[in-house]
């Protein structure tokens, strides 16, 4: 079975250039295949901190994120979306909820529907 994670990591710091307001954490979404939902936790939370450490934290300056799991519903589509390790960096709270938003509203059920 297939998961879709949604997952944020926090207690981070680091420039973001051009802009005066340091990154303090991000976002990110998974689809992580396991037996449990127990099981795709913790997996998306030890490729998280693989990947963490390998990319971006390599030097050991940045810290270790506080992981939270925001989001995880069983995935039921027949078309598993390929991973990017695509990660959603955000500078206040305000900035982490639009991007939970992206994420966890659900979408349309009918491509043609539209609301009235």
């Amino acid at each position: 079975m297939y998961y879709k994670v949604v997952i944020s990591g926090a207690d981070i710091f680091f420039e973001n250039y051009g802009n005066p307001v340091p990154v303090i954490g991000f976002i990110t979404c998974r689809l992580i295949q396991a037996s449990s939902e127990d099981l795709a936790i913790a997996t998306i939370k030890r490729d998280i901190l693989v990947h963490w450490n390998q990319s971006f934290n390599a030097d050991r300056k940045m810290g270790m994120p506080r992981l939270v799991i925001e989001h995880i519903v069983p995935f039921k589509g027949l078309i598993k979306p390929k991973s990017k390790q695509d990660y959603y960096w955000f500078t206040s709270d305000e900035h982490k909820q639009q991007q939970l938003d992206k994420f966890i509203k659900p979408g349309s059920r009918w491509l043609w529907w539209k609301k009235a």
